[in-house]
C-alpha cells in the first residue's frame, strides 16, 4: 500500500515509518529491515544459523528507485538540523514525501530510556543506517538527487573515530554500534586468552559481498574465510577501560553486507570511494595469483595501502 501511495505521488501527501528494525507490535519479531545478525525476541540462533541471512531492506531506497519521482527522506535525530529541514523541504514538494527514522525500541534494543540520539548517530556512524535525502526537484540523476554529505567521511567506506582513552583514531564499523545494544549480545563476548587474533578492520578487506553469496566465507584454505569468534574489535568501556571483544561470523559478514550497501549509495550520489577501488584490484591480484595468498593475509592492511598510494598518485 505505501508502494502504489509513493508511486501515485499526489499532491501534498507525507509518510513517516519511525523504524525500530523489528516487528514491534508483535514483541520484537525479525522483519525483512532488520539488520542480518537480527536480535530480535524471536531470533534463530544456533549450531545451523546466526541468525538471519538475507541481506537487510532499505525501504526508503526501494522508494526512491522505480516509484517514480517522491522526496525522500532517511535521517534520524543524529543530525537534527538536517532531519527538520529535510521535513520542511518535503511538506513544500507538491508530491509524496516519505520520511524514514531510526527510532529505539529501548527494551527490545537493550538501550537506556536516553539513548535514542546517541543510538542514531552511533548506527548511521557505523553505516548501518546512513542519511540520505532523495529530492528530484534537483535533477534527474542520482548525483543531482541523492545528498549524502551528512554521513561522516561520506566519501570513505568507514569513519574514523577520537577514542578518550586512546590515543589513535579507530575505525567505527557498524559492529561497534550493534556491541552497545544487548539485542546483538550473543554476537559478541569478551576475548579469552589466545582468542582474538584478527583485528576486524583488517579483516573484512579480506572479502566482499559476492563472496558471502557464493559462500565462500565458509570454505577453509580461502581468502574470504571467516572464522567464528576470532575476528575482534576493541571497544571503550563504562569502565574506563579498553576491552577486546570477539564477534560471531554472522557480525562480521553484517559489516561486509552493509558496507556493500553503503557503496552502492555512494556510487547512486555520485561519490568516488577510494577504498573500494583499491579492495577491488587487491582482490583481483591475490584472485590471480599476482600476491601469495600467505602474503595477503598476513599483510592485507599494508598491501591496502599500497594500492591506496597507488590510486592518489595518479
Amino acid at each position: 500500500n505505501v508502494s502504489k501511495s509513493v508511486l501515485q505521488n499526489r499532491p501534498n501527501m507525507n509518510v513517516v515509518m519511525l523504524d525500530t528494525q523489528v516487528y514491534s507490535n508483535t514483541g520484537g519479531q525479525n522483519s525483512d529491515s532488520s539488520p542480518m545478525p537480527g536480535g530480535g525476541d524471536m531470533n534463530a540462533l544456533g549450531a545451523a544459523t546466526q541468525g538471519k541471512m538475507t541481506e537487510k531492506k532499505s525501504v526508503s531506497e526501494i522508494l526512491s528507485v522505480g516509484h517514480g519521482s517522491p522526496f525522500i527522506a532517511q535521517l534520524s535525530m543524529a543530525n537534527s538540523g538536517k532531519f527538520f529541514r529535510a521535513i520542511m523541504d518535503g511538506i513544500e514538494y507538491r508530491g509524496v514525501s516519505f520520511f524514514q527514522s531510526f527510532t529505539t525500541c529501548q527494551p527490545e534494543h537493550g538501550v537506556g530510556d536516553s539513548m535514542s540520539t546517541v543510538q542514531a548517530t552511533r548506527i548511521r556512524n557505523g553505516r548501518g543506517m546512513p542519511d540520505f535525502i532523495f529530492n528530484p526537484t534537483l535533477g534527474e540523476t542520482g548525483p543531482e538527487a541523492i545528498d549524502i554529505r551528512s554521513n561522516p567521511s561520506h566519501n570513505r567506506d568507514w569513519h574514523q573515530e577520537k577514542s578518550p582513552l586512546r590515543e589513535d583514531k579507530y575505525t567505527y564499523t557498524v559492529a561497534h554500534w550493534a556491541v552497545t545494544e544487548a539485542r546483538f549480545r550473543r554476537h559478541h563476548r569478551a576475548a579469552k586468552a589466545g582468542e582474538g587474533t584478527i583485528s576486524l578492520t583488517d579483516f573484512i578487506l579480506r572479502l566482499n559481498q559476492n563472496d558471502v553469496v557464493n559462500r565462500r566465507h565458509l570454505r577453509k584454505g580461502h581468502r574470504a574465510h571467516t572464522p567464528d569468534f576470532e575476528v575482534y574489535i576493541d571497544v571503550d568501556t563504562e569502565g574506563g577501560k579498553v576491552q577486546r571483544r570477539v564477534l560471531s561470523r554472522q557480525m562480521v559478514l553484517f559489516c561486509v553486507e552493509r558496507r556493500k550497501a553503503w557503496r552502492m549509495l555512494q556510487s547512486r550520489a555520485g561519490v568516488k570511494n577510494l577504498d573500494y577501488i583499491a579492495q577491488k584490484a587487491l582482490l583481483a591480484k591475490v584472485d590471480r595469483g599476482r600476491i601469495d595468498l600467505d602474503e595477503f593475509l598476513s599483510r592485507t592492511a599494508e598491501l591496502m595501502e599500497d594500492e591506496l598510494a597507488a590510486l592518489r598518485a595518479k
